[in-house]
């Protein structure tokens, strides 16, 4: 080998080293980059699984308030159901009562206003 094919070898050599060495730091930079978007990303990710949590606690809460307020509901029904009953009750009574009211009264004179 001639000394001008060792100088093209070693040339060659340090491009390549000089190609890698470059390649490397390419890639260093780009594994930082990943490694700080995977920080980012997990810190994302416990923002999200907070706010699910806090959504989770606010739906019970919820959930909560409307099954009281379903059992209040049941329960005015079932006293405006009773009252409906009363009242149509109360209002047979009445009306009987009017009834013997008139009649006693329409017995009492022929023609309801007590002449005789």
């Amino acid at each position: 080998m001639t000394q001008d094919g060792r100088f093209d070898r070693l040339d060659r050599i340090e491009a390549i080293l000089l190609q890698t060495a470059q390649q490397q730091q390419v890639n260093t930079s780009a594994l930082g980059q990943l490694t700080e978007q995977q920080q980012t990303n997990t810190r994302a990710i416990a923002q999200l699984t907070q706010q699910q949590h806090s959504y989770t606690q606010a739906l019970a809460q919820l959930t909560a308030k409307v099954d009281g307020l379903t059992e209040e509901v049941d329960s005015l029904r079932d006293i405006v159901m009773h009252s409906i009953q009363n009242a149509e009750s109360d209002r047979e009574v009445f009306q009987a009562e009017i009834r013997r009211i008139w009649e006693y009264l329409f017995r009492q004179s022929g023609n309801g206003r007590g002449e005789g």
